[in-house]
């Protein structure tokens, strides 16, 4: 006597083995173990950036109140003697393109740096959706073994005689034993 074992529709199972929630554990504390370290290398160059800009900030000041005594110097002297010191522009003008540039490269690194937090703010993301997901899964595999364990444990055990015969053995006996049956015959 075969019953029909009742399965729930899903998907097509595959034949790929998954690895043990152990395995996903590990490699989702891994994986946040490096986006922190990550987070953590970005936060110390911001830190260095801040004090470089702090840095930039002084040397700016300290070359405008030299500009300004210059001027001052200048405007004096050019009133006394009518010449003009040609190697001070050389060195402001230089001094000023070196600021520039400077400031140049802070910049660049600002931008870099607020792209690497959006970058890790969408991994930290993607990580917990993958996780829930994840644990989701888990839930549906363990209902799933639950209910098949129950649908087995109560399907009666067959006969042993039925299947010490080989396969062949039964498909060729088919034919007759179904007569058998119908006709009431004998064994």
């Amino acid at each position: 006597m075969n019953t029909a074992i009742p399965f729930p529709t899903s998907e097509p199972a595959s034949k790929v083995t998954r690895p043990g929630t152990e395995k996903w554990a590990a490699s989702l504390i891994a994986e946040r173990r490096r986006l922190q370290e990550d987070h953590e290398a970005l936060r110390e160059r911001e830190q260095n950036l801040r004090a470089y800009e702090t840095r930039l900030r002084a040397l700016q000041t300290e070359i405008e109140a030299a500009r300004a005594s210059s001027t001052a110097a200048r405007t004096t002297d050019a009133k006394s003697d009518n010449t003009e010191p040609m190697g001070g522009d050389a060195l402001l003008q230089a001094g000023w393109q070196k600021l520039h540039r400077a400031r140049e490269l802070l910049e660049a690194e600002q931008r870099h740096l607020r792209d690497d937090r959006l970058v890790l703010r969408e991994l930290e993301t993607a990580v917990k959706r993958r996780e829930e997901a994840v644990a989701l899964r888990e839930a549906h595999l363990a209902e799933r073994e639950a209910l098949v364990n129950g649908a087995l444990e109560s399907v009666p055990q067959p006969i042993a005689a039925e299947h010490t015969l080989s396969a062949v053995t039964r498909l060729t006996r088919a034919p007759f034993n179904l007569a058998r049956s119908m006709f009431g015959g004998r064994k």
